[in-house]
């Protein structure tokens, strides 16, 4: 019992100095889930804190790395210790929102610089990305989260019927079922003006591809108005990173046929505030 005490301060010691922003249920909750991870696979929270200072994250190669799997660059005997910390949430990026899934795990994995005893990798708490790998503000998404135009499903839907009479009050782009109840011009049709909504652009038609590539570009370009870089996961630690535009339309472009459902396509609402968004998803 005395040694569990002594491991345990240990660890909160270790929290408290290298993450101080880290308070009350928050921190609780990360010594809880951290103490667990390392008991649940046999690892000594001495030789735990040890490793995590040098870092069990290959940070130098994966802060380059365009795509692979984040667990290909942790040391291997600390792989099943680090599928659990991934889903850590606790604590706030500095807005309303909890630190996303996985950004910890980056973190904690990445060590500590010896030239300024704080971590390699900061959460960061300004709103321009989700942490600060060595020097650049990156902001990340794990197993399908979104990125997204900046205007509500129900205002985009709103605008739309004021500007095209339609039986269907709830028309939005890329139903399945539409494409047996309309043609393929009344679709094209509805998209360009489900766009003009959107951005103000004029167009006479826009079939689906070229719709998903419009949300696509805005929806990345704003967030390369706040981070340098943006990268996505899957659940399995399956990744692909972006710097800039290009590279994003690079990726997608022979992908938007795959670009279908709730798991890997578009989330557009009628009559919800959720924005118009694209999953992100590693193929």
């Amino acid at each position: 019992m005395e040694a569990q005490k002594n491991d345990l301060k240990q660890l909160e010691e270790y929290i408290q100095k290298y993450y101080p922003n880290l308070k009350d249920s928050d921190f609780v909750t990360m010594i809880d889930i951290i103490y667990m991870s390392a008991l649940r696979n046999n690892i000594a929270i001495t030789v735990l804190l040890s490793d995590l200072y040098k870092g069990i994250l290959d940070i130098d190669n994966f802060k380059t790395e365009k795509s692979g799997n984040i667990y290909e660059f942790i040391d291997q005997k600390y792989r099943t210790f680090a599928e659990r910390i991934k889903d850590i949430t606790v604590g706030s990026n500095g807005g309303m929102a909890n630190v996303g899934k996985g950004e910890w795990l980056i973190s904690l994995c990445s060590g500590i610089d010896q030239k300024t005893d704080k971590p390699y990798v900061n959460i960061i708490k300004n709103g321009l990305g989700d942490y600060n790998i060595v020097g650049k503000n990156e902001e990340a998404k794990w197993n399908g989260g979104k990125v997204e135009v900046g205007m509500a499903g129900n205002e985009v839907s709103k605008q739309f019927n004021s500007s095209i009479d339609i039986p269907d009050k709830k028309w939005v782009p890329f139903r399945v079922k539409d494409k047996k109840k309309y043609t393929e011009e009344q679709i094209n049709l509805y998209n360009a003006i489900y766009w003009k909504v959107i951005s103000g652009e004029e167009n006479i038609s826009l079939t689906d591809n070229e719709l998903k590539q419009k949300i696509i570009n805005m929806s990345y370009i704003k967030v390369f108005e706040k981070s340098d870089s943006f990268i996505m996961f899957n659940n399995d630690g399956k990744f692909h990173r972006f710097c800039n535009i290009e590279d994003v339309n690079t990726y997608y472009h022979d992908k938007l046929d795959l670009l279908k459902g709730t798991s890997c396509g578009f989330e557009c609402r009628s009559n919800q505030t959720n924005p118009i968004a694209l999953y992100c998803h590693v193929f």
